[in-house]
This record gives structure tokens, sequence and C-alpha cells, in this order.
């Protein structure tokens, strides 16, 4: 019973199944390189910047701002691409990025103990699976990995878990230092982003120079957009912006707006070296940021479990891949086995020339999606599944658990042990804490909450979090017997004029016991503590 309850979990916290011979866009022509760019804070209503985030402070942009004036280089590709928005595994932008590169949840720990050398990643990184799946004949590979960013990568073990998904290459502000000697710093974490372009394209032209068969797989964070959103040195007065007056945010989209330049430069770099037209751009941040929204006094990422918090852009840009909106409940988790859903897709010409996504080997991409948590979002979902459980993890890595199946989501306050609960579908600024009703008053009750419940169904989940002792007979009752988790939601829609109370407590119960089980699952698979941490 125990396994079953194990094996029902790992069912429930995977993407539901694709339909292989779906696909979801239309690809062209092959791809041969990839680059991916991870874009500080940038929350989902900044790329493209919309009136949500002037309305979530209350304020109105300035006459003349618009998606095209802060940022003409990502609003354009947003609408030349397959966009959509996706929840990112932590707003800790280390743990962030192990969802992006590998795949993979981070631990529900503060800080970066995955990096630690007795903690393994339980699944290959992106560069080692390339390595793998794209093999020459003595054995190599086809592609070679990079790594770049400004920052310095000392602060909390960031050299020792980019080493851990085992790039080829890493440059970081150290390399900067050798090449040109000392840099100032701006912001927090080391020199501004250009500096990094020269080691950028000295790495890509020597190694087509070298080998021009040579696939590239490449990799920056930008981290200009982090605050305080500092301004380069050598700005002028006159170049700055007035694009809503509130300085925090203000600040925010000019730092957004210069790296919208630093994108261009980029998109323009490939171009001239004619690398455009062979590579498939996947362009996302690490987090979003919260700027005191909806009357909130939090301002930043620190132990918040708001949406804002984990929303970001997610945009896969070719200029052979069909633009299109995508909507769906997609993770930065996806964003691995979408990459290599594109790259199975190119081994070889398309036998359909309308569509090279129809060429894939079908069983090597079956192999991809089983053995990772996400899917491609370039496939459809088979019809008629449950909808899938994700997890977030809030800075620094175990303040808040949240888990969704959306329209509901859980959050737990792990300092106080406090449990909260919402609909995002009929609550999206997330203002009515459903366990927080009061009975009694029915007239402060939201209308389109049903809140016919007997009082004593109310649930205790005081204590719960921490106690180690598994009851398999109650986890197995509430995670086969009873039905809520098993319903089809639709993620689009709100099909009920209301909410009722008591299935949405019924849906916490189950969720809190999955979350209960993932996270020590999750720490087994990195060996975490593996003598102690028992499921």
């Amino acid at each position: 019973m125990e396994q079953a309850v194990l094996d029902r979990v790992a069912q429930l916290i995977r993407a539901p199944a694709a339909d292989i011979f779906r696909p979801s866009a239309t690809l062209k022509q092959p791809i041969k390189h990839v680059f991916i760019i991870v874009l500080e804070s940038i929350r989902a209503d900044a790329v493209p910047l919309n009136e949500s985030l002037a309305n979530a402070v209350n304020l109105n942009f300035t006459s003349d701002t618009t998606a095209e004036t802060v940022t003409p280089l990502l609003s354009s590709l947003w609408m030349n691409s397959v966009r959509t928005i996706a929840s990112v595994a932590s707003s800790y932008t280390l743990k962030s990025l192990l969802s992006i590169f590998c795949g993979i949840y981070p631990i529900n720990v503060n800080f970066l103990k995955e990096a630690n050398p007795e903690n393994i990643l339980y699944e290959k990184c992106l560069p080692e699976l390339l390595r793998e799946f794209f093999p020459t004949n003595n054995n190599e590979s086809i592609f070679n990995s990079a790594f770049f960013t400004a920052a310095r990568d000392d602060f909390d073990h960031q050299r020792e878990i980019i080493d851990k998904m085992k790039f080829d290459t890493v440059r970081s502000a150290s390399n900067i230092y050798a090449e040109v000697g000392y840099v100032s710093d701006l912001g927090m974490f080391g020199p501004a982003d250009p500096y990094i372009l020269p080691l950028l394209w000295k790495w890509i032209d020597q190694n087509l120079a070298e080998q021009p068969t040579k696939h590239l797989m490449t990799s920056l964070l930008i981290t200009g957009t982090h605050e305080p959103f500092p301004m380069p040195h050598n700005q002028r007065e006159d170049e700055y912006h007035y694009y809503i007056y509130e300085a925090h945010i203000n600040g925010y989209l000019n730092a957004l707006h210069i790296t919208d330049k630093l994108i261009k430069e980029i998109i323009d770099g490939f171009i001239s070296r004619h690398l455009y037209n062979d590579t498939l751009f996947v362009i996302t941040s690490d987090h979003g940021y919260v700027f005191n929204d909806h009357g909130r006094e939090i301002l930043g990422l620190l132990s918040t479990p708001l949406e804002s918090a984990f929303s970001v852009p997610l945009i896969l840009h070719n200029p052979h891949l069909e633009a299109k909106q995508l909507n769906g409940q997609f993770t930065t988790m996806d964003i691995l086995p979408t990459i290599m859903d594109v790259l199975l897709s190119s081994i070889k010409s398309a036998e359909h020339p309308t569509n090279q996504l129809l060429s894939v080997p079908s069983h090597k991409l079956q192999s991809i999606l089983s053995r990772y948590e996400g899917t491609s979002v370039l496939r459809m979902p088979i019809a008629q599944q449950p909808a899938r459980h994700t997890f977030q993890l809030s800075n620094p890595g175990n303040s808040y658990i949240v888990v969704k199946q959306y329209p509901r989501k859980l959050t737990y306050d792990v300092a106080n042990d406090q449990v909260h609960l919402y609909h995002l579908g009929y609550d999206p600024l997330e203002l009515v804490d459903l366990i927080a009703l009061d009975h009694a008053i029915t007239a402060s009750h939201p209308p389109w909450v049903d809140i016919l419940c007997d009082k004593s169904r109310i649930r205790k989940w005081k204590g719960l979090w921490q106690n180690e002792k598994v009851n398999t007979a109650t986890q197995h009752n509430l995670l086969f017997e009873n039905k809520t988790l098993l319903s089809i939601e639709k993620s689009n829609a709100i099909n009920n004029s209301s909410v009722h109370l008591m299935d949405m407590l019924d849906w916490a119960d189950q969720a809190f016991e999955v979350a209960r089980l993932w996270k020590n699952l999750v720490k087994q698979r990195y060996h975490y503590n593996s003598d102690v941490v028992s499921v």
C-alpha cells in the first residue's frame, strides 16, 4: 500500500500525458542550435507590459507608455513566437535554474543545499542529456554547451550548481576581469550585463570556426533587472524614462528597457553570423516580482506566495516556428522537454514538409516525457485527464510551500504553521482565504462561495507538516477513494456559478497530504538527509 501511495503521488505531480502525434504548433525547418535567455525578476505582466501591472499598484502608466516603448524587441518577439505564461518552481533564482535547465524540482529547504556534494541532481540536466541523445560516431556529442553571466558566481554556491549541470564551458564575472581587468559593479552581483557579450561571441565564433557542423546550446543569465534596478554608469540623464510615477516600478521598467536593447544586440549578432534561422531562442525569467500588489505590504520576493512572484513569460522563437499563443498550466519545468522535442524533431528533414514536429522519433520523445515531470508545450495533451499539480517554493526555499491544481491553490506558511486556500478562477488576486471565512457572518461571504458546510468539517492542519509519521491508510483514502483529485478541471473557464466550500476543503485535505509526500519524495531523490527522511 505504501508503494501504491508513492506511485500515486508520482503520478499526480507529472504533467498530463501528451499526444505525440498532435503538435500544437508548426515548425517548417529543422533547428540546429538553442539559446536560452533567463531574465531576472520579470513578472508575466511586464513582458509584454500590460495594464495589470499598473492596476496591481493602483496607478496609471504615463500617456506614451506602451509595451512597444518599454520593450520594443521583446514585445515584437512575443507576437511573433510561440508564447505563454509559465509558473516557476521557486522564487529563489538558483533553485529556479534547476527547473529550467534540469526539469526537476528543487528541495524545500532554505538556500542552495542542492549544490552540496552529497546531494545528487535526480535527472540529467540539458547539457548532459544532449550528449546522451546526440552522440557523434566517436561517442562524443554534436553539441557544445555553455553558460554565461556577467554576475559573480560566488553567491550561495552558484558555481557549484552550474558545474553540477555539466556545461562544457562556464563564463562569469571572473572571466570578464581576466579579459579586461577590474570592472566596477552595477547592482548587487557584478559587472553590467553587456560585459559578458564579447566572451559569448568569442565562444560561438571559435566553436564554429573549429567545427562548422557543431551544434551549440548557449545559455545566458541576465541580472540587470534585479533589484535595486540600477542604471548603467554611462547612462545620460535624458535617457531615463518616466513610465509610471512610482520610483521603484519606474526603475524596474527602465532596467527592463535597457535589457531589451541587450537582447536586440544578441539577436542582431545571431543574424550577422547567419545563425538566426537555425536557432531556437527560449526566453523566460527565473521568477516574478511583487510591488506591494493590491494593497499588500510586500515588496520583493522574500516569503511571499503571491502569483506575481511565480508567473513569468515564456517565449519560443524561431522564424520557422509558427507564432501562436498557448493557453494552459505550463511551468518552467516544461522547457527541457520542449527543447528536446524540437531537437529530436530536427534530426532529419521533415517527412511531412508542412511540419517538422511530425517527424519526431516518437519512442525517443516518449522516453523524455516518461522520464521528466514536465511536458512539451508543443504537443497537445491527451483529452480527459486530471489537471496537473504544480509546486512552488517561496524565496529562500522553505518559507511558503504552494501547491496548485488550477484553479485551486493551497499555500502553507512554514514559519507560522498555517494553511491558506484560494480559488484563482473567481479570486485571481488571492484576497479571499476560504479557510478563514467566518461561517457565522454570511454577509461577508463573497457571492461565488457556497458556504453550506458543517463547521465541524473545518480541518485542523496544525502540526501535521512537521510530523514525519505516516498514516498509510489515511493517505490511501485521501489519494484513491476520495475522488476530488480525479476531477477534470477546465483551466480557462469557470463552469459553475459558485464554489462549494466543502469541495474546496476536501481538495485542501488532499493537496496538503500530497505536498507532504512530495517534499519527502524530492528529498529522497536528491539523497538529502537520506538517513533520516522517510516516506
